[in-house]
């Protein structure tokens, strides 16, 4: 749909179920959108019977569908300052939601799953993970700026202690982003997983 009006153009793909996009932004004549898909159609009653990954759609004449990275993963972000422009950088969620067992190298135990954020860099190619507890599940990180870089700041994520029975909101160093978080603040509540939420600087 043109931004500035116009006819609507129509495109067939085969049926995919669309879960969050991380952004989108014009290449030429082309549009390409950063997205969570899966096969199969949700049912809530049953997250883990789909398989959630990231993908990219380029838009032109037709849609070219191409497969950015097979780990499920869901509720992506970026820096919002890079919102419909290029981007280099996004980050996502590996969550115990999707019952689907996750490593940041090699194979997990039976039994266990390891919950981890991943910072894609879309420039390279390659994908860092940062790895949390395999009893602790992990949502949605939003951007804090600090600086013009678009990697310059902090991602803030709930992580829920299952020993604690409530949440803790970690903060993590986006250039070092394996490293220790720089804060892990004790919250006295759970805050539910799924939930969606943005960083505002005070000025």
């Amino acid at each position: 749909m043109p931004r500035t009006g116009g006819e609507v153009r129509w495109h067939e793909i085969d049926p995919v179920h669309v879960s969050h996009t991380l952004n989108a932004y014009d290449d030429g004549d082309a549009v390409v959108v950063d997205l969570v898909t899966a096969q199969g159609p949700f049912d809530p009653a049953d997250p883990g019977a789909i398989r959630p990954v990231l993908d990219r759609w380029t838009i032109a004449d037709r849609v070219q569908q191409q497969r950015i990275d097979d780990r499920p993963q869901d509720f992506p972000r970026i820096n919002d300052a890079y919102a419909a422009h290029r981007h280099r950088y996004g980050y996502s969620a590996a969550t115990a939601l999707y019952g689907i067992p996750f490593a940041p190298e090699g194979t997990a135990p039976d039994g266990a799953f390891t919950n981890a954020l991943v910072k894609h860099d879309f420039r390279w190619g390659t994908a860092e993970v940062h790895a949390f507890g395999a009893e602790e599940a992990v949502g949605e990180a939003a951007f804090a700026a600090t600086g013009p870089g678009e990697d310059e700041g902090y991602l803030l994520t709930f992580v829920h202690d299952p020993d604690r029975g409530a949440a803790d909101l970690v903060v993590l160093a986006a250039q070092d982003f394996t490293g220790e978080p720089v804060a892990r603040i004790h919250l006295p509540a759970r805050v539910p997983l799924g939930l969606h939420g943005n960083w505002l600087p005070d000025h």
